[in-house]
């Protein structure tokens, strides 16, 4: 990022935020306070466990596996931001055991993706996909296999209790979620082929070549974002100092100066 102490700034902003996205979600803490109790220990865990894996992801693993060896803090940050992901779906119903197993499985997740995304030259600066594509859906399956007979809230048409599989269920409940992360990734393909496909077929979907080597923020933003030279506004300028008056006329004497 552009500046490193403001990537992390925003990625505790995202944290704290996210508690009020997860256990704001029960609505009311009248009969719901144990759950909502249960859903930040979940969130804190998978997001922490995500962000320390991530750190040693990044600095064990081979340069061809991803790995660079130091201890990259805009990649630590992400797979935080990816725990925080895979967990959502299963903050509620999820032991916390669960929720360091899930925030683990998602820093591998994030870095798989982020990976994936540079082997085919497409440009996710912001490694989106990674982030939200890849553990959204992490998450989402993880519910089939570690949701609790007493936390799950699904039941069958008969009024049975479905729960992951890890504990006993029948395996509906990863079926329907398995079903439910085809479905997402089909509407999703079909809509961006339409949004995508319709911009470039009318000439929209990239700006000209002169356009792109001298920079949108030139060509179309009226300027440079991070100029070598900038020029501070007019109202900051400083007027040029006037000439001393002692130096500029020879026949004065500077004061205190004694006569000849």
């Amino acid at each position: 990022g552009h500046s490193t102490a403001l990537t992390v700034l925003g990625t505790f902003m995202l944290w704290i935020g996210w508690y009020g996205f997860n256990q704001g979600s029960t609505l009311t803490l009248h009969d719901n306070a144990q759950v909502s109790a249960r859903v930040g220990v979940t969130t804190t865990l998978s997001g922490a466990t995500a962000g320390v894996v991530g750190l040693y992801v990044k600095r064990g693993l081979p340069p061809r596996l991803g790995g660079d060896h130091v201890w990259d803090l805009c990649h630590t940050c992400n797979s935080l931001l990816a725990g925080l992901v895979a967990i959502t779906a299963g903050c509620a119903t999820s032991e916390p055991y669960a929720a360091i197993f899930i925030g683990a499985v998602a820093a591998f997740g994030y870095h798989g993706g982020s990976c994936l995304m540079r082997q085919l030259h497409i440009d996710d600066p912001l490694d989106a996909f990674a982030v939200h594509g890849v553990n959204g859906m992490i998450g989402i399956i993880s519910v089939g296999f570690f949701a609790t007979k007493e936390y799950t809230f699904v039941t069958d048409d008969d009024g049975n209790k479905e729960y992951g599989i890890f504990y006993g269920g029948s395996g509906l409940l990863l079926g329907t979620q398995l079903a439910a992360a085809t479905i997402m990734i089909l509407w999703d393909i079909v809509m961006s082929l339409l949004l995508f496909m319709g911009l470039h077929y009318s000439g929209m979907f990239r700006v000209g070549i002169d356009m792109e080597l001298v920079g949108l923020d030139k060509s179309k933003h009226g300027g440079d974002a991070y100029p070598d030279n900038p020029e501070p506004p007019h109202r900051y300028k400083v007027s040029p100092e006037p000439e001393n008056s002692a130096s500029s006329s020879p026949s004065k004497k500077k004061k205190n100066q004694p006569a000849s």
